[in-house]
């Protein structure tokens, strides 16, 4: 793996901070206990190759599952059979408000009980810190925990991915530089899925406010905004507008403590679509400096 030269560090100590500001911080994991942040169970999810075909399985998004939920698979290893949709919250459909709670909670076991999910992204970064504002859209893969891609078609060549042992970074329309962090559970592997580290404290550590109906490319939502009981706090604030019909979230919007502000939108959800392993892995394009050269990825 190729390595930066010693002419690079100063380039690259800014890179690393523009890494924390943008994408989020890389906390430890004695940081993370201390701080009340409980190990969240890793789990190694079936992914299909592309080639089978998925049945049309009830939605249930995962990537975080609390410890003491029901396991996501069967004895004999395959994903269990498609359940009885989760009940309608009173009044959802109404414009009056609903039980926050309750559609929280529903939010995070229709997230949990997913082992894969596909979808198309919009994403837009406001850093004061380095006072730029990105845009971006592209292609999401999703497979449990600690397998993860984001494909970028604006910027293009841009990618995100997480191969189940290491998160790698390529920006090439910033830099031409890999960025590689080990991943580690509990640490790295809630920064990756932030989706399902809201969802799955959502309850427990932030109050939580309807704030009405919105329309999201088509699909009703309702909108929630949570704001942390105790600071400091990873996000300062977060909104999260949730599918009525299926409680999926198809936006989150959250604010570090930086100030950054993040806002990813999901659309043409394909939860449970085959994926073929293979879309996790990543390999530097030749050529190309790797930073750490020291991180190892098995």
């Amino acid at each position: 793996m190729p390595a930066c030269s010693d002419a690079d560090s100063a380039e690259v100590a800014e890179e690393r901070a523009r890494i924390d500001a943008e994408f989020g911080p890389r906390d430890d994991a004695a940081g993370s206990v201390a701080a009340g942040d409980a190990p969240v169970e890793q789990s190694e999810p079936r992914v299909e190759p592309s080639g089978d075909a998925a049945e049309d399985a009830s939605p249930a998004p995962d990537a975080t599952r609390p410890a003491g939920d029901p396991p996501r698979k069967t004895e004999d290893g395959d994903p269990p059979a498609a359940s009885t949709p989760a009940p309608a919250l009173p009044d959802q459909g109404e414009p009056g408000p609903v039980d926050v709670d309750s559609l929280l909670a529903l939010a995070n076991s229709a997230y949990a009980s997913l082992d894969r999910l596909r979808a198309a992204f919009s994403q837009r970064i406001e850093n004061p810190l380095l006072g730029r504002t990105r845009e971006g859209r592209g292609s999401w893969h999703q497979a449990g925990r600690n397998r993860f891609r984001m494909d970028f078609e604006e910027p293009a060549d841009d990618v995100y991915v997480a191969d189940g042992s290491c998160l790698w970074l390529y920006e090439p329309s910033l830099h031409d530089q890999v960025m590689v962090s080990a991943l580690e559970e509990g640490v790295e592997i809630g920064t990756i899925d932030i989706l399902g580290r809201l969802l799955s404290e959502a309850r427990t550590r932030y109050d939580g406010v309807d704030d009405g109906v919105e329309d999201i490319d088509g699909v009703e939502t309702r909108v929630v905004s949570l704001t942390p009981r105790q600071l400091p706090a990873r996000y300062v604030e977060v909104r999260l507008w949730i599918g009525v019909s299926d409680h999926y979230v198809r936006r989150f919007r959250i604010r570090e403590e930086n100030q950054t502000l993040r806002t990813v939108t999901l659309t043409r959800l394909e939860p449970q679509a085959p994926i073929d392993p293979s879309v996790f892995d990543y390999a530097p394009p030749a050529g190309v400096p790797v930073f750490p050269d020291d991180v190892r990825c098995d």
